[in-house]
């Protein structure tokens, strides 16, 4: 699985090129854009539930994946996935080498200074995943001292630097719980979301998830990243609200085991 995500990584940078050239600056507006060319083109990086490869290793599903693919179609478009790298992803949605960031991305407001969100459509928070001794972490304090492993530029890497830490940041997710996995980190600050889709499944059968009453982080919202100003905006909340009243959201909640953040869509 590995060898074919390098493969996608490479191809993606093949044509990001390419696409970055007939994306900007022709001074259409991005929804013009996707409709012509009939192509939508959406950061991600591998994370489970919400992008992975399906069990043929070619096929990317999941939960906004799925949700990518459904709002492509609502545009009379096919969704292009671009694997990224995640503390890139502004500089990727600005020039033009992708049309929005779907990837189960908390809407933070450092983040909102740069770029434009849709509506949060989804809730989350972080949480510590360990290897051993699940029980000494009683409190956030336990975590002094400790080597943790973090997403670089994720919501988990910001939780973590405000702590006494030693800070091992690398490129995913997925490699920061494998850091776990290899005894390279006592322990890794990730997506809840990821972490309870993985822990004590295939090769994490023996990481444990600290419980949220001793360790917790405040309530994340994942929203859909756009260029600010993009009129892809419109568009994409009247798709997700329309998709939270028919029931498909729910549905795929249940299907991939997201939780979906209903006061968005009460308001």
């Amino acid at each position: 699985m590995k060898s074919i995500k390098k493969m996608l990584v490479a191809g993606a940078l093949g044509f990001l090129s390419l696409v970055g050239l007939t994306s900007c600056g022709n001074g259409k507006s991005d929804l013009t854009k996707v409709t012509n060319n009939k192509v939508l083109y959406v950061g991600m990086t591998f994370y489970d539930p919400m992008d992975y490869l399906a069990e043929d290793g070619e096929t990317i599903i999941g939960f906004d994946a799925d949700l990518s693919n459904m709002f492509a179609e609502s545009l009379n478009a096919k969704a292009k996935f671009v694997p990224i790298s995640w503390d890139s992803k502004v500089l990727e949605l600005d020039g033009g080498y992708i049309d929005l960031i779907w990837n189960g991305m908390t809407a933070s407001d450092e983040l909102g200074k740069k770029i434009d969100f849709s509506l949060p459509y989804a809730t989350n928070y972080q949480c510590v995943v360990v290897k051993n001794n699940v029980d000494s972490y009683s409190a956030t304090s336990a975590l002094t001292g400790k080597k943790v492993a973090v997403e670089q530029g994720s919501a988990g890497d910001s939780v973590v630097t405000e702590l006494n830490t030693t800070i091992n940041r690398v490129t995913s997710q997925l490699d920061a719980i494998n850091e776990v996995v290899a005894g390279t980190s006592d322990c890794a600050v990730i997506d809840y979301t990821m972490a309870y889709s993985l822990v004590g499944k295939g090769n994490y059968q023996g990481l444990s998830i600290v419980d949220s009453n001793k360790i917790s982080f405040e309530k994340e919202v994942f929203a859909v990243g756009l260029r600010k100003g993009s009129d892809l905006s419109t568009k994409l909340n009247e798709f997700l609200t329309q998709n939270y009243k028919n029931g498909k959201l729910d549905e795929l909640a249940t299907k991939y085991g997201v939780a979906i953040n209903k006061e968005a869509f009460s308001k």
